[in-house]
């Protein structure tokens, strides 16, 4: 094979996948996580079932795959040099793609699928989870480096302290998910990880 068949190939797989996630995102605004499957996902896109599953065998593994995509470009924490502006703006995101009725549920949905299947969890840590945590913790640790944050705080604890209320109303359902909601977290986080007024 050429490498201009080669090229065309992979710009096929990328065009393919778009009309996956697509797809994807739009049986989820419309219908809830256990109304749609696989066929659907492949009759909207215009492919066969088999290329809806390539490198991702299982339902589960789709949706998780088109949510990353769709939220990505709106998780890219913050650096202007703030932390607490910083932190309101990447919570008020945070909340809002989890309030989302096309992203939250379905988030949710295939959560409670982590704990029966390994491999669902296991990419989920990787791809989802551990990098944005990740991000955030090199965050914090920059505010400490700025002197806006203790240096005497566990920076992983920290990362749960701030974005825990969050994923816990995610998962619970036990309020709404707003922008002042996350205002509040942020300045009560601040209140015990910044440092003392001098």
């Amino acid at each position: 094979m050429t490498s201009v068949e080669q090229s065309a190939l992979a710009a096929d797989d990328v065009t393919t996948r778009q009309r996956i996630f697509e797809a994807v995102l739009g049986l989820c605004r419309e219908r809830a996580y256990d109304a749609f499957d696989v066929g659907d996902i492949a009759r909207r896109a215009g492919v066969d079932e088999e290329a809806v599953l390539a490198g991702r065998p299982a339902k589960n593994l789709v949706v998780m795959e088109a949510l990353l995509h769709a939220v990505a470009p709106h998780m890219r924490f913050p650096r202007t040099g703030d932390i607490r502006a910083d932190l309101e703006q990447q919570l008020a995101a945070t909340a809002r793609l989890f309030a989302d009725p096309g992203i939250g549920p379905h988030l949710r949905a295939v959560i409670s699928e982590m704990h029966t299947d390994t491999r669902l969890s296991e990419t989920f840590l990787r791809t989802v989870y551990t990098p944005n945590r990740t991000v955030a913790r090199a965050r914090f640790e920059l505010a400490q480096e700025q002197g806006q944050l203790r240096t005497d705080i566990d920076l992983d604890t920290a990362v749960d302290l701030v974005f825990g209320s969050l994923w816990f109303r995610l998962l619970l359902a036990t309020g709404p998910l707003t922008p002042q909601l996350a205002a509040s977290i942020a300045e009560h986080a601040l209140a015990g990880l910044g440092l003392p007024p001098a």
